[in-house]
């Protein structure tokens, strides 16, 4: 199994939206964004999640058309992406407040959720 894939993609700009299509996966979505980074990080997420869907059916993959122009190259680095997909879940002990303890408590706060919400909010991460 690779880990690593660079597929050629087309960027354009309509009505101040940024659009990335896969000269290589004809059938999959256009990423839409308003800002061009946006868009190309939803550009690696979406390939990812393709090479993945690839990868469960046994598939093989197009092989990245070199000959294009006019393009910008999407770099996917596997691994991450396949560790996210298992959602592999790691134990961490954590020291709280007393009086924050007893308040999750009353309200019944999962804390495990709550920490996982907490760190994407720290980097960031959306979902």
């Amino acid at each position: 199994m690779k880990e690593n894939y660079v597929y050629p993609a087309k960027i354009t700009c309509n009505e101040n939206m940024y659009q990335i299509t896969f000269l290589d996966f004809p059938d999959m979505s256009i990423v839409e964004e308003a800002a061009r980074e946006d868009a190309i990080h939803s550009a690696q997420e979406y390939l990812a999640h393709e090479i993945l869907s690839y990868e469960e059916r046994n598939e093989k993959l197009p092989v990245p058309n070199e000959s294009a122009s006019d393009v910008i190259y999407i770099h996917i680095w596997m691994p991450y992406y396949r560790n996210a997909a298992k959602e592999v879940y790691v134990k961490k002990n954590v020291t709280i407040p007393q009086s924050l303890d007893i308040l999750a408590k009353e309200h019944k706060v999962n804390y495990s959720a709550a920490l996982v919400k907490g760190i994407k909010l720290a980097l960031g991460i959306e979902h």
